[in-house]
């Protein structure tokens, strides 16, 4: 096998090795959730803050699971894992925190908001307090 062979196979490997329906971007911006809970109501929201943290207000129907909680993992797993989710905190480190954790729980469609609450706030995108 000469080195023009290997090449080949290594790309063709490579290039069918990624599924195309599998989106690996794991951030959505907070324009871009905004506009896909329009388009797709069915994408569920999960504020992963402290519920005193919620106080400060929160996204409308989003749904409020600890990341803190030592029942964190345990209430993920209660999740349907077909479904579209977006998760959120204040700026997005637990959020991404708990985005890859849900991917390797095998959720398919999990993200993570950019910047959190703190930058759905800056775009002037509206925050509940009830």
């Amino acid at each position: 096998m000469n080195k023009w062979s290997i090449l080949i196979i290594v790309f063709s490997v490579l290039s069918c090795s990624r599924s195309g329906s599998e989106d690996t971007n794991p951030l959505l911006s907070p324009q871009a959730l905004a506009d896909q809970l329009k388009t797709n109501p069915e994408t569920v929201v999960l504020d992963v803050r402290t519920p005193e943290e919620l106080t400060s207000g929160f996204i409308a129907g989003a749904v409020n699971m600890d990341f803190n909680s030592p029942e964190f993992q345990k209430s993920l797993e209660s999740l349907d894992h077909s479904k579209t989710y977006v998760v959120y905190c204040t700026v997005g480190k637990r959020s991404g925190k708990a985005q890859q954790t849900m991917k390797g729980m095998g959720f398919k469609h999990a993200k993570s908001m950019e910047g959190g609450l703190n930058a759905w706030v800056a775009a002037g995108l509206p925050v509940s307090k009830e």
